[in-house]
């Protein structure tokens, strides 16, 4: 990867590599529904087994213990995997026929206990929450005797995967903090951990974050190719570029010397397309459509058309540059349309390309050409008594060139 992008790359990175390791760190990401669990077994064992790590921990029946085991839960026709919970041994309560709730807390701590990471809770809609940590209740019911003691494993508990949200994807191990509580007092009366295997088939919040990060990181080589499309590189396109960086790196929680860092490397990179460097841009494009959904592909490529009129002017070099952007990052030509038209309002263009003022493709019909037309010109014919000065002005503007493009694609001279 050329140098300056790389510069770019490095320095984010070390930008946001402590913010990663919170459950805090940057807007809460929208998530998928579902995850899938995998037992620790070895091959061949039920599908019911407790965890191979469960097995291994001695059992103390004068306190509480806990294992992790994978079930199956009847899903309509078919199954879905669950987490179950199971008990044994002592449990002490104030008095016989006491009221107990359980409280099961989850943390991954594949990285150790140390540099766990937090569990979510999954939202029913939105985002999620960095702070709402996953943490399930039941009744447990009555104990019959002050001394309860279970002989055997008991199962006490089901948790669906559906209900949290992991951090990173892949083979995790989690660790279970199961608590038997008092109903009256709300003190715990006996309390264990144990843990067990997960394998996590979606996205975790801090991978998602990840993409957005990197996809954003990748998002400045773009803008700054289109800033460069025209052989130049101005200071109004580096600023647009700067205040974009700043905005969405720039964080209190960092270092100065990790702000100074990404500043030179800022420069360095400005440096690197003003003395002519290019980059190959299809498969960065790639990238982020692989990483990023289609809403952070749109404000990706607003940034490029913020750029690209921070000049006051379009070049067709910049337009063109534009529409492969909008094709490599798979953004429908029509919403790129869109974009263009409040960004780079029909005065900034040097020239008139019919698709992006007008909606005309090269392989439409002279019929669907005149449909178009005449949905542009009642479109811009109601906003010619705008209030809005700007407004009116690109109305005119737009007239003019509906008149001049009847002729020109559907063969009638107007007025308009």
């Amino acid at each position: 990867m050329p140098t300056g992008l790389s510069r770019i790359i490095a320095a984010v990175r070390a930008f946001c590599s402590d913010l990663f390791k919170r459950a805090s760190c940057g807007a809460p990401p929208q998530l998928p529904s579902t995850a899938r669990v995998r037992p620790c077994k070895p091959a061949g064992s039920r599908s019911e087994s407790p965890s191979a790590e469960g097995l291994s921990q001695p059992v103390d029946p004068s306190r509480l213990n806990c294992r992790v085991r994978i079930g199956r839960q009847a899903d309509g026709d078919s199954f879905r995997s669950v987490i179950l919970i199971d008990l044994c041994g002592t449990i002490q309560a104030p008095s016989d026929g006491h009221e107990v709730n359980l409280h099961i807390g989850i943390r991954d701590v594949t990285d150790g206990e140390s540099e766990s990471l937090p569990v979510l809770n999954r939202p029913k809609q939105g985002p999620l929450n960095p702070a709402s940590h996953f943490n399930f209740q039941s009744d447990m019911g009555r104990l019959c005797r002050q001394t309860t003691v279970l002989e055997d494993w008991t199962g006490v508990a089901q948790i669906s995967p559906e209900w949290f949200v992991l951090a990173r994807t892949g083979s995790r191990r989690m660790q279970y903090t199961v608590t038997v509580v008092s109903r009256q007092t709300g003190e715990p009366l006996a309390r264990c951990e144990c843990v067990g295997v997960y394998e996590n088939t979606e996205p975790g919040y801090l991978d998602i974050e990840d993409n957005i990060q990197r996809a954003k990181t990748l998002a400045v080589g773009l803008a700054f190719s289109v800033g460069a499309a025209n052989g130049k590189l101005l200071d109004p396109e580096v600023n647009v570029i700067y205040a974009w960086v700043k905005t969405n790196f720039g964080s209190a929680d960092v270092s100065s010397g990790a702000r100074l860092e990404l500043e030179r490397a800022l420069q360095k990179t400005a440096t690197f397309f003003r003395r002519g460097g290019t980059l190959n841009l299809p498969p960065i494009c790639s990238e982020i459509v692989e990483i990023a959904p289609l809403i952070g592909r749109i404000e990706i490529l607003d940034l490029c058309l913020r750029v690209a009129a921070a000049k006051g002017q379009v070049t067709t070099a910049e337009l063109q540059i534009l529409k492969n952007l909008s094709d490599w990052l798979q953004v429908d030509r029509g919403r790129l349309r869109t974009m263009v038209e409040k960004i780079l309002p029909v005065e900034m263009h040097q020239g008139h390309d019919a698709e992006m003022i007008l909606g005309i493709t090269a392989g439409m019909s002279q019929e669907e050409a005149r449909v178009q037309l005449n949905r542009e010109y009642a479109k811009w014919s109601s906003r010619v008594i705008s209030t809005d000065p700007s407004i009116r002005r690109q109305a005119d503007q737009m007239l003019k060139l509906l008149g001049q493009a009847r002729t020109q694609y559907v063969g009638v001279k107007t007025s308009c």
